[in-house]
């Protein structure tokens, strides 16, 4: 588990979808969040991160749009890393 520290920028339900055998999967609830990250050169970029969450976590974020949040993670797929 990882947690990231970052700005809700906004919370939204993404789009159902339809799998292959037809079945209809319901869109999950998502924070948006703005990460600033500093780069080798010391640099900062602010990077714009779409996470899915539980939805009985949902109002935990519904009211701190602007606010820093913590937000507890798993990670799926490509992720890189650099040693620092």
């Amino acid at each position: 588990m990882h947690i990231i520290k970052a700005k809700l920028f906004g919370v939204y339900i993404s789009s159902d979808f339809t799998k292959e055998d037809g079945t209809v999967v319901q869109g999950k609830p998502k924070l948006q969040l703005l990460e600033n990250v500093i780069l080798k050169n010391g640099e900062k970029k602010s990077e714009l991160l779409d996470i899915s969450i539980p939805k009985e976590k949902l109002n935990l974020y519904k009211d701190k749009i602007g606010s820093t949040v913590e937000v507890e993670v798993g990670v799926v797929g490509k992720c890189s890393y650099y040693g620092i």
